[in-house]
Protein backbone atom coordinates (compact mmCIF):
# COMPACT_ATOMS: atom_id res chain seq x y z
CA UNK A 1 0.00 0.00 0.00
CA UNK A 2 1.06 3.64 -0.33
CA UNK A 3 0.83 6.32 2.34
CA UNK A 4 1.09 10.06 1.72
CA UNK A 5 2.90 12.30 4.19
CA UNK A 6 2.64 16.08 3.84
CA UNK A 7 5.92 17.86 4.63
CA UNK A 8 5.69 21.65 4.16
CA UNK A 9 4.22 22.08 0.68
CA UNK A 10 5.78 18.93 -0.73
CA UNK A 11 4.14 15.55 -0.65
CA UNK A 12 6.43 12.55 -0.38
CA UNK A 13 5.27 9.10 -1.44
CA UNK A 14 6.29 6.44 1.06
CA UNK A 15 6.38 2.95 -0.35
CA UNK A 16 5.49 0.43 2.31
CA UNK A 17 5.65 -3.34 2.46
CA UNK A 18 7.77 -3.87 -0.69
CA UNK A 19 10.81 -5.35 1.02
CA UNK A 20 12.89 -2.15 0.89
CA UNK A 21 15.15 -1.17 3.76
CA UNK A 22 13.41 1.42 5.98
CA UNK A 23 16.40 3.76 5.60
CA UNK A 24 15.82 4.03 1.87
CA UNK A 25 12.14 3.23 1.42
CA UNK A 26 11.03 6.85 1.31
CA UNK A 27 13.82 8.56 -0.61
CA UNK A 28 12.05 10.52 -3.30
CA UNK A 29 13.50 10.32 -6.79
CA UNK A 30 13.80 7.69 -9.43
CA UNK A 31 11.18 5.11 -8.42
CA UNK A 32 13.12 2.69 -10.59
CA UNK A 33 11.89 3.24 -14.14
CA UNK A 34 8.50 4.81 -13.43
CA UNK A 35 7.10 6.08 -16.75
CA UNK A 36 5.35 9.20 -15.55
CA UNK A 37 4.95 10.74 -19.01
CA UNK A 38 1.84 8.69 -19.56
CA UNK A 39 0.06 10.95 -17.07
CA UNK A 40 1.57 14.23 -18.26
CA UNK A 41 -0.87 16.63 -20.01
CA UNK A 42 0.41 18.27 -23.18
CA UNK A 43 0.19 21.77 -21.71
CA UNK A 44 2.27 20.96 -18.62
CA UNK A 45 5.45 22.86 -17.90
CA UNK A 46 6.60 26.49 -18.04
CA UNK A 47 6.56 28.63 -21.15
CA UNK A 48 10.30 29.36 -21.04
CA UNK A 49 12.72 26.59 -21.90
CA UNK A 50 15.85 28.66 -21.23
CA UNK A 51 18.28 27.08 -18.79
CA UNK A 52 19.79 29.01 -15.88
CA UNK A 53 23.02 27.01 -16.06
CA UNK A 54 24.63 26.92 -19.47
CA UNK A 55 25.92 23.39 -19.02
CA UNK A 56 22.42 21.96 -18.60
CA UNK A 57 19.78 20.68 -20.99
CA UNK A 58 16.12 21.55 -20.37
CA UNK A 59 13.28 19.15 -19.60
CA UNK A 60 10.23 20.65 -17.90
CA UNK A 61 8.88 19.13 -14.72
CA UNK A 62 5.10 18.96 -14.44
CA UNK A 63 3.70 22.30 -13.30
CA UNK A 64 1.82 20.54 -10.47
CA UNK A 65 5.13 19.61 -8.82
CA UNK A 66 6.65 22.99 -7.97
CA UNK A 67 5.62 26.54 -7.00
CA UNK A 68 5.89 29.46 -9.41
CA UNK A 69 7.86 32.30 -7.83
CA UNK A 70 10.17 35.18 -8.69
CA UNK A 71 13.28 34.33 -6.69
CA UNK A 72 15.57 35.89 -5.59
CA UNK A 73 13.19 38.87 -5.50
CA UNK A 74 10.46 36.93 -3.69
CA UNK A 75 12.80 34.86 -1.51
CA UNK A 76 16.61 34.85 -1.22
CA UNK A 77 18.51 31.88 -2.64
CA UNK A 78 21.16 31.06 -0.04
CA UNK A 79 21.59 27.27 0.05
CA UNK A 80 22.17 24.25 -2.18
CA UNK A 81 20.75 20.88 -1.13
CA UNK A 82 22.44 17.69 -2.38
CA UNK A 83 20.17 14.68 -3.02
CA UNK A 84 20.51 11.10 -4.27
CA UNK A 85 17.75 9.84 -6.57
CA UNK A 86 17.45 6.31 -5.21
CA UNK A 87 16.86 5.40 -8.84
CA UNK A 88 17.93 6.10 -12.38
CA UNK A 89 18.07 9.44 -14.17
CA UNK A 90 15.45 8.35 -16.70
CA UNK A 91 13.11 7.18 -13.95
CA UNK A 92 13.53 10.40 -11.99
CA UNK A 93 12.86 12.57 -15.03
CA UNK A 94 9.66 10.64 -15.65
CA UNK A 95 8.66 10.94 -12.00
CA UNK A 96 9.14 14.72 -11.94
CA UNK A 97 6.98 14.98 -15.09
CA UNK A 98 4.20 12.94 -13.46
CA UNK A 99 1.63 15.19 -11.69
CA UNK A 100 1.05 12.44 -9.13
CA UNK A 101 4.58 12.71 -7.73
CA UNK A 102 4.28 16.17 -6.16
CA UNK A 103 8.06 16.40 -5.88
CA UNK A 104 10.91 17.96 -7.90
CA UNK A 105 14.44 19.30 -7.75
CA UNK A 106 15.85 22.02 -9.97
CA UNK A 107 18.63 19.88 -11.45
CA UNK A 108 19.53 16.22 -12.07
CA UNK A 109 23.08 14.93 -12.59
CA UNK A 110 23.68 11.56 -14.26
CA UNK A 111 26.22 9.05 -12.99
CA UNK A 112 28.18 7.83 -16.02
CA UNK A 113 28.65 11.05 -17.99
CA UNK A 114 27.77 13.68 -15.39
CA UNK A 115 25.23 15.25 -17.74
CA UNK A 116 23.05 17.94 -16.16
CA UNK A 117 19.31 18.32 -16.76
CA UNK A 118 17.33 21.29 -15.46
CA UNK A 119 13.64 20.65 -14.77
CA UNK A 120 12.60 23.66 -12.65
CA UNK A 121 13.75 27.25 -13.12
CA UNK A 122 15.89 28.61 -10.30
CA UNK A 123 13.39 31.45 -9.89
CA UNK A 124 10.71 28.87 -8.97
CA UNK A 125 10.45 26.78 -5.80
CA UNK A 126 11.09 23.06 -6.24
CA UNK A 127 9.57 20.66 -3.73
CA UNK A 128 12.59 18.71 -2.57
CA UNK A 129 13.79 19.45 0.96
CA UNK A 130 10.84 18.25 3.06
CA UNK A 131 10.98 21.68 4.76
CA UNK A 132 9.09 24.58 3.22
CA UNK A 133 11.46 27.28 4.52
CA UNK A 134 14.39 25.42 2.96
CA UNK A 135 12.48 24.84 -0.28
CA UNK A 136 11.90 28.59 -0.62
CA UNK A 137 15.55 29.52 -0.18
CA UNK A 138 17.49 26.68 -1.81
CA UNK A 139 18.41 25.01 -5.08
CA UNK A 140 17.92 21.24 -5.09
CA UNK A 141 20.19 18.89 -7.07
CA UNK A 142 19.47 15.17 -7.54
CA UNK A 143 22.30 12.71 -8.29
CA UNK A 144 21.67 9.43 -10.06
CA UNK A 145 22.12 6.24 -8.07
CA UNK A 146 21.55 4.64 -4.71
CA UNK A 147 22.84 5.67 -1.29
CA UNK A 148 23.70 2.06 -0.42
CA UNK A 149 25.99 1.62 -3.48
CA UNK A 150 28.15 4.77 -3.63
CA UNK A 151 31.20 3.20 -5.31
CA UNK A 152 29.12 2.25 -8.33
CA UNK A 153 27.12 5.46 -8.71
CA UNK A 154 29.21 8.35 -7.32
CA UNK A 155 31.59 8.69 -10.27
CA UNK A 156 34.32 11.22 -11.02
CA UNK A 157 32.20 12.62 -13.85
CA UNK A 158 29.28 13.10 -11.47
CA UNK A 159 31.35 14.80 -8.78
CA UNK A 160 33.10 17.17 -11.21
CA UNK A 161 29.97 18.07 -13.16
CA UNK A 162 27.90 18.64 -10.03
CA UNK A 163 30.69 20.77 -8.50
CA UNK A 164 30.78 23.01 -11.59
CA UNK A 165 27.03 23.44 -11.35
CA UNK A 166 27.17 24.29 -7.63
CA UNK A 167 30.05 26.71 -8.17
CA UNK A 168 27.98 28.50 -10.82
CA UNK A 169 24.97 28.72 -8.50
CA UNK A 170 27.09 30.05 -5.63
CA UNK A 171 28.74 32.63 -7.90
CA UNK A 172 25.43 33.88 -9.25
CA UNK A 173 23.70 34.23 -5.86
CA UNK A 174 26.75 35.08 -3.71
CA UNK A 175 26.35 31.89 -1.66
CA UNK A 176 29.39 31.02 0.48
CA UNK A 177 31.04 27.82 -0.75
CA UNK A 178 31.03 26.04 2.61
CA UNK A 179 29.21 23.21 4.34
CA UNK A 180 26.82 25.58 6.09
CA UNK A 181 25.36 26.56 2.72
CA UNK A 182 25.97 23.44 0.62
CA UNK A 183 24.24 20.71 2.59
CA UNK A 184 23.02 17.14 2.41
CA UNK A 185 19.31 16.40 2.22
CA UNK A 186 19.79 14.54 5.49
CA UNK A 187 20.97 17.79 7.12
CA UNK A 188 17.76 19.70 6.44
CA UNK A 189 15.97 20.36 9.75
CA UNK A 190 13.30 17.73 10.30
CA UNK A 191 14.69 15.48 7.54
CA UNK A 192 13.92 11.77 7.64
CA UNK A 193 16.09 11.09 4.57
CA UNK A 194 19.62 9.71 4.51
CA UNK A 195 20.89 11.01 1.17
CA UNK A 196 23.49 11.42 -0.13
CA UNK A 197 24.71 9.11 2.62
CA UNK A 198 28.04 8.25 4.22
CA UNK A 199 29.48 7.20 0.86
CA UNK A 200 29.35 10.75 -0.51
CA UNK A 201 32.90 12.17 -0.34
CA UNK A 202 32.27 15.66 0.99
CA UNK A 203 35.96 16.62 1.26
CA UNK A 204 36.57 15.74 -2.39
CA UNK A 205 33.35 17.41 -3.49
CA UNK A 206 33.93 20.69 -1.67
CA UNK A 207 37.49 20.88 -3.01
CA UNK A 208 36.03 20.59 -6.52
CA UNK A 209 33.39 23.25 -5.79
CA UNK A 210 36.05 25.68 -4.57
CA UNK A 211 38.55 24.71 -7.28
CA UNK A 212 41.11 27.51 -7.41
CA UNK A 213 41.90 27.20 -11.11
CA UNK A 214 38.52 28.68 -12.02
CA UNK A 215 39.03 32.17 -13.44
CA UNK A 216 36.38 34.86 -13.29
CA UNK A 217 36.42 38.54 -14.16
CA UNK A 218 33.71 40.97 -13.03
CA UNK A 219 33.08 44.57 -14.05
CA UNK A 220 30.60 47.20 -12.87
CA UNK A 221 29.63 50.30 -14.77
CA UNK A 222 31.95 52.46 -12.69
CA UNK A 223 34.90 50.11 -13.37
CA UNK A 224 37.87 51.23 -15.40
CA UNK A 225 37.52 49.93 -18.93
CA UNK A 226 33.84 50.83 -19.34
CA UNK A 227 33.23 53.24 -22.21
CA UNK A 228 30.05 54.75 -23.65
CA UNK A 229 28.74 57.83 -25.46
CA UNK A 230 27.07 60.76 -23.71
CA UNK A 231 23.68 59.26 -24.61
CA UNK A 232 24.15 56.76 -21.79
CA UNK A 233 22.87 58.14 -18.47
CA UNK A 234 23.58 57.03 -14.92
CA UNK A 235 21.22 56.04 -12.12
CA UNK A 236 21.23 54.06 -8.89
CA UNK A 237 19.16 51.13 -7.67
CA UNK A 238 17.70 51.40 -4.13
CA UNK A 239 20.73 49.66 -2.58
CA UNK A 240 22.99 52.32 -4.09
CA UNK A 241 24.55 50.31 -6.94
CA UNK A 242 25.27 52.33 -10.05
CA UNK A 243 23.98 51.39 -13.50
CA UNK A 244 23.76 52.94 -16.98
CA UNK A 245 20.79 53.21 -19.33
CA UNK A 246 19.86 54.67 -22.71
CA UNK A 247 16.92 54.83 -25.11
CA UNK A 248 16.80 52.50 -28.13
CA UNK A 249 17.86 53.99 -31.48
CA UNK A 250 18.51 52.71 -35.00
CA UNK A 251 22.26 52.48 -34.44
CA UNK A 252 24.40 50.38 -32.16
CA UNK A 253 26.11 53.00 -29.94
CA UNK A 254 27.08 50.30 -27.42
CA UNK A 255 28.36 50.63 -23.91
CA UNK A 256 31.53 48.50 -23.91
CA UNK A 257 33.18 46.49 -21.17
CA UNK A 258 36.89 46.18 -21.94
CA UNK A 259 38.33 43.05 -20.29
CA UNK A 260 41.98 41.96 -20.08
CA UNK A 261 41.83 38.17 -20.39
CA UNK A 262 45.05 36.35 -19.44
CA UNK A 263 44.35 33.30 -21.57
CA UNK A 264 42.43 32.23 -24.65
CA UNK A 265 39.59 29.84 -23.86
CA UNK A 266 35.88 29.33 -23.45
CA UNK A 267 34.14 31.69 -21.06
CA UNK A 268 30.61 31.87 -19.75
CA UNK A 269 29.34 35.44 -20.07
CA UNK A 270 26.97 36.59 -17.33
CA UNK A 271 25.15 39.91 -17.15
CA UNK A 272 23.36 41.78 -14.39
CA UNK A 273 20.72 44.50 -14.57
CA UNK A 274 17.93 45.91 -12.37
CA UNK A 275 14.71 44.50 -13.85
CA UNK A 276 11.92 46.98 -14.55
CA UNK A 277 8.77 47.11 -16.71
CA UNK A 278 10.35 50.23 -18.26
CA UNK A 279 13.24 48.15 -19.65
CA UNK A 280 13.56 46.67 -23.13
CA UNK A 281 12.36 43.14 -23.84
CA UNK A 282 15.05 42.56 -26.48
CA UNK A 283 18.20 44.27 -25.26
CA UNK A 284 21.10 43.29 -27.56
CA UNK A 285 24.34 42.12 -25.94
CA UNK A 286 27.39 41.95 -28.22
CA UNK A 287 30.18 39.46 -27.50
CA UNK A 288 33.54 39.78 -29.29
CA UNK A 289 34.33 36.09 -29.82
CA UNK A 290 37.38 34.54 -31.45
CA UNK A 291 35.45 34.21 -34.71
CA UNK A 292 33.63 37.56 -34.71
CA UNK A 293 30.77 39.32 -32.95
CA UNK A 294 27.78 37.39 -31.67
CA UNK A 295 24.51 38.97 -30.53
CA UNK A 296 22.29 37.73 -27.70
CA UNK A 297 18.94 39.34 -26.88
CA UNK A 298 17.78 39.57 -23.26
CA UNK A 299 14.40 40.49 -21.80
CA UNK A 300 15.42 43.03 -19.15
CA UNK A 301 11.94 43.36 -17.70
CA UNK A 302 12.43 40.14 -15.70
CA UNK A 303 15.17 38.20 -13.92
CA UNK A 304 17.03 41.20 -12.58
CA UNK A 305 19.50 41.81 -9.75
CA UNK A 306 21.35 38.53 -10.21
CA UNK A 307 23.94 37.15 -12.60
CA UNK A 308 22.24 35.79 -15.72
CA UNK A 309 24.15 33.64 -18.21
CA UNK A 310 23.81 34.63 -21.87
CA UNK A 311 25.95 31.74 -23.10
CA UNK A 312 29.51 30.43 -23.37
CA UNK A 313 31.88 31.75 -26.03
CA UNK A 314 35.42 31.23 -27.29
CA UNK A 315 37.36 34.39 -26.40
CA UNK A 316 40.92 35.45 -27.19
CA UNK A 317 43.48 36.54 -24.61
CA UNK A 318 44.33 40.22 -24.38
CA UNK A 319 42.78 43.55 -23.46
CA UNK A 320 39.94 44.59 -25.76
CA UNK A 321 36.24 45.58 -25.75
CA UNK A 322 34.71 42.18 -25.04
CA UNK A 323 31.05 42.61 -24.09
CA UNK A 324 28.83 45.45 -25.27
CA UNK A 325 25.25 46.53 -24.59
CA UNK A 326 23.76 47.91 -27.80
CA UNK A 327 20.97 50.45 -28.26
CA UNK A 328 19.90 49.03 -31.65
CA UNK A 329 16.66 47.17 -31.01
CA UNK A 330 13.24 47.30 -32.62
CA UNK A 331 11.34 47.25 -29.34
CA UNK A 332 10.50 50.02 -26.90
CA UNK A 333 11.92 50.52 -23.43
CA UNK A 334 15.31 51.59 -22.14
CA UNK A 335 18.36 49.34 -22.48
CA UNK A 336 20.30 48.88 -19.26
CA UNK A 337 23.95 48.06 -18.50
CA UNK A 338 24.80 47.21 -14.90
CA UNK A 339 27.50 44.56 -14.74
CA UNK A 340 29.30 41.82 -16.67
CA UNK A 341 31.11 38.72 -15.44
CA UNK A 342 33.23 36.26 -17.44
CA UNK A 343 33.85 32.78 -15.97
CA UNK A 344 36.26 30.37 -17.65
CA UNK A 345 34.62 27.00 -18.23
Amino acid sequence: MRARVLVGAAVLLIVMGLGASPAFAHEEGGRGDDKGDADRPEEAGPESTAVDYQGASWLAAHKANYTNASRPKSDPINKVVIHTMQGTASGTKAWFRNPKSEVTTHYLVSSSKGSVTQMVHESDIAWHAGNWDYNKTSIGIEHEGYVQDPKKWYTTNMYESSARLVRSICDRYNIPMDRKHIIAHSEVPGATHTDPGKGWNWDRYMDLVRESKTQSFSMDNDSAGVSASDAWQRAKVPNGRDYAYASPVAKSDPLWYTVDLPSTGRYRVEVRYPASPDNNTQTPYLVATSSGFESVYVDQTTGGDTWKSIGSFNLKAGEKPTVGVSRWTGTQGRVVADGVRLVKV
